[in-house]
């Protein structure tokens, strides 16, 4: 079997839902991270950080995205191997999300 391409790889991650209209991403900090970027979620639509390309989307837009046909990215772990094992937190902290 060929291995998976990057954007295979991505397109596999879970959608991180977030409270808060703005979400910051930092690739799990440290050196093995990337700087800090903030992304606005306030939009019904799933986000993507443009350094990792991890998929946030706000939680009071969930009901419209489970409601199309298709999205980019799986709304809800899938269990496939090729899933980062994080689970996004989400909180009511400002900020708090990564």
């Amino acid at each position: 079997p060929q291995p998976y391409a990057a954007i295979e790889l991505i397109h596999k991650q879970p959608v991180r839902w977030i409270k808060d209209k703005i979400v910051s991403c930092d690739g799990g900090g440290g050196v093995l991270g990337h700087p800090k970027i903030f992304i606005n979620v306030d939009k019904p639509q799933i986000n993507w950080c443009t350094y990792c390309g991890l998929p946030f989307a706000k939680e009071a837009h969930r009901a419209y995205l489970e409601s199309l046909p298709t999205t980019s990215f799986p709304l809800e772990p899938t269990g496939d191997p090729a899933e980062v094992n994080e689970r996004q937190r989400v909180s009511d902290e400002p900020f708090g999300q990564r």
